[in-house]
């Protein structure tokens, strides 16, 4: 990853783990600020702290989950700077969290009874138990000694699927705030924002990856050309993706009373904030798919 010489980017300070060391302070810095502001013997304030310690650490999330893919659509110094540090960024995210679970962990043996009868249940504890185990693997397979225990394959796939997991985690938790709770805040508007914006980059990324590969195109060189019928249903995915994204208050109570008759619907609830997103795959899977040009299918 090579980024140019004459830029800031190539500081010291801002690569590596001096970038992981003055992230990580700034983020213990602000949870301390948020903490101080009320008494620490209260149990609402902790649970307050939960909330707040991942929202400082979320933004580093996002920027990991997008990297990859904002390095093929805008291939420049920062987006270069941002991959060669992902695995930096993503341990931000990491350090973050383990303020998240050092006030659930308060939480729960400090005031038990306020965890689990007034503001949480067994059913959420057991919830985040996934999330924290995923990223401990992520964690511990970020480091030489830890990778070592994977073939490159495992490694990739783990990954793979551990940061779109967690990108999930987050993404349902602010769609959440915004069409089934009703204390809403400017800060969940825009983490529900941020991470949309962070899956549209890797989905358009992946078509465009996708429908540059080398067995689309034709012998003189020149692309395929997307037939018709695809760039109808693309747009048309398109448009249905968008409107469920701005129309979730509509969709989504219809949605939730249905699933409130099914078996284990505390579980499928969970999946609601996945919906708006699906029909954006199908539009760029059908927007990267060429035809047949001279008998041979030219897609994979």
């Amino acid at each position: 990853m090579v980024i140019g010489s004459n830029t800031t980017f190539n500081h010291l300070q801002l690569n590596g783990w001096r970038l992981l060391g003055w992230i990580s302070l700034g983020n213990t810095l602000l949870v301390a600020a948020l903490f101080m502001a009320n008494s620490a013997n209260n149990p609402a304030h902790i649970s307050d702290m939960i909330a707040n310690s991942v929202r400082v650490s979320v933004p580093w999330l996002y920027v990991a989950f997008a990297a990859s893919s904002l390095l093929i659509l805008f291939p420049n110094n920062l987006t270069k700077w941002i991959m060669k540090n992902r695995r930096y960024i993503g341990l931000c995210f990491a350090a973050g969290m383990m303020w998240q679970l050092f006030f659930i962990v308060w939480l729960v043996f400090g005031y038990n009874d306020y965890y689990m009868e007034e503001k949480y249940s067994f059913h959420a504890l057991v919830e985040e138990i996934p999330g924290y185990l995923i990223l401990f693997a992520l964690i511990i397979t970020s480091f030489v000694a830890g990778r070592n225990i994977l073939t490159g394959k495992q490694w990739r796939i783990l990954h793979k699927i551990g940061i779109y997991f967690l990108w999930a985690v987050v993404f349902s938790a602010y769609w959440y705030e915004l069409y089934y709770y009703n204390d809403i805040q400017i800060i969940d508007y825009i983490y529900y924002w941020m991470g949309i914006g962070a899956w549209l980059v890797r989905i358009v990324a992946w078509a465009k990856k996708r429908g540059s590969h080398k067995q689309y195109k034709m012998a003189s060189g020149k692309q395929s050309p997307l037939p018709l019928v695809n760039i109808i249903a693309a747009l048309s995915f398109t448009v249905i993706g968008l409107a469920m994204i701005f129309s979730g208050e509509i969709w989504a109570s219809v949605v939730m009373r249905f699933t409130s008759q099914l078996f284990m619907h505390e579980w499928l609830e969970h999946l609601m904030a996945l919906i708006p997103v699906l029909p954006f795959y199908v539009a760029a899977l059908a927007a990267s798919t060429r035809q047949r040009v001279n008998g041979y299918l030219l897609n994979t």
